[in-house]
């Protein structure tokens, strides 16, 4: 099936999504009309981020502020399923349920019956929580499901959504590329009157998995472990090339630092290429850990070394410095937060061009991805000595 196909599904999709949407705003405002919003009240409620790992991260301190808003109010979280995980230790939240909306909404899962099915059954199971609010903190996706929930108060972005489908309405917009993504989710939450203040990500390890993780990388006593990630999702034009990955490493390898290589299973191909051509193998994890592991991994590391993706922004939740490799990615929207100074990249005048919001991966338009193959491993390394010195400071 082609890409150009998919795209087209995924449009088509979109399109009838906010058509759906729209019509649920009609009922919504039949339903609850003109009601208005007293925070003492809020005894239920829900946020929704339907997303990806990095984008989950970046929601949590709209989840903690939430929380210190309404401290006794049920607070649950619905994300994919994918990114539940991360959130089995988040000590903010009440339960986590999970909705699959990329397969909803791509081929061949469109017509996938069991799976809309399956998500009928968590609308209605969502229904009968009778909730008093819903935080939207992206996409259309996110506010037909606060739609269809029932819930008479629902906050989220004006332009993710026909018109009327948020009672509580989030300052600005997420299109300009100005602010971090972290600010953008704790704009919806400030709109149901949670607190604006980021201050910083969070992300936890079970004791079963840190136990996992020191056992796999306690085999080499005063090891520093530097995290490589290698992979990333949405699309090519985020990865940097194999070969300078191996010479990276092998730089690393020179300066006294062990690599681990950490990723997903379809990830697991290229890591065994790049371990195989390594001058000293690096320990390959990829493909290997659960999410819980990885962070646990993460967690024990020096450093972590990725472009833009989950194991990236994970490491920064848990403390871990890293080095981010930007090249199509806006750097200022989702870069390694609190962290602005780890960001190595080649200037180029049509970088970043990745825009998330259109539903397409990210290319290059003209087939070089010179962002990418302009970074040369020697200004990385660089970079990993100055975050290893503001970890010893």
């Amino acid at each position: 099936m082609s890409a150009r196909l998919k795209h087209i599904a995924r449009r088509a999709a979109g399109v009838v999504l906010w058509l759906f949407c729209a019509l649920l705003t009609g009922v919504a405002r039949f339903r609850h009309s003109q009601q208005s919003y007293e925070p003492e009240n809020i005894e239920r409620i829900l946020i929704i981020r339907l997303d990806l790992i990095g984008d989950v991260l970046f929601s949590v301190p709209a989840m903690r502020n939430t929380r210190q808003r309404f401290p006794k109010a049920r607070l649950d979280v619905l994300v994919a399923p994918n990114t539940a995980p991360l959130l089995a230790e988040c000590p903010y939240i009440d339960n986590v349920y999970t909705l699959d909306e990329h397969t909803l909404t791509h081929l061949p899962g469109i017509f996938a019956l069991d799976q809309w099915q399956r998500a009928w059954r968590l609308i209605h199971t969502l229904r009968a929580q009778r909730y008093d609010l819903c935080l939207s903190l992206y996409g259309t996706p996110a506010a037909t499901v606060s739609l269809l929930t029932g819930a008479p108060q629902r906050a989220g972005y004006a332009d993710e959504a026909p018109p009327g489908s948020f009672t509580l309405g989030a300052v600005g917009s997420r299109l300009p590329q100005d602010r971090h993504e972290v600010h953008c989710a704790l704009a919806v939450a400030q709109a149901a009157d949670a607190a604006a203040t980021p201050d910083h990500m969070e992300a936890w390890v079970s004791a079963a998995d840190r136990a996992w993780a020191e056992e796999m990388l306690s085999s080499e006593g005063g090891v520093r472990w530097v995290a490589c990630g290698h992979g990333a999702r949405n699309g090519y034009a985020k990865i940097w090339p194999r070969r300078h990955w191996i010479g990276f490493i092998d730089q690393l390898h020179q300066a006294g630092y062990r690599a681990v290589l950490v990723g997903g299973p379809n990830e697991a191909e290229e890591a065994r290429q790049i371990a195989q051509t390594c001058e000293e193998a690096p320990l390959v994890l990829t493909g290997k850990t659960t999410l819980g592991q990885l962070a646990a991994v993460l967690a024990q590391c020096t450093l972590m070394v990725g472009s833009d993706s989950g194991p990236l922004h994970l490491a920064v939740a848990l403390g871990t410095r890293v080095v981010g490799l930007y090249g199509p990615t806006n750097w200022t929207r989702y870069g390694p937060f609190g962290q602005p100074d780890a960001v190595r990249r080649h200037p180029i005048f049509c970088s970043p061009c990745y825009r998330p919001e259109t539903g397409k991966p990210a290319t290059c338009r003209y087939g070089t991805v010179e962002c990418m193959e302009k970074l040369e491993p020697e200004q990385v390394l660089t970079g990993v000595t100055a975050a290893r010195g503001r970890t010893e400071q």
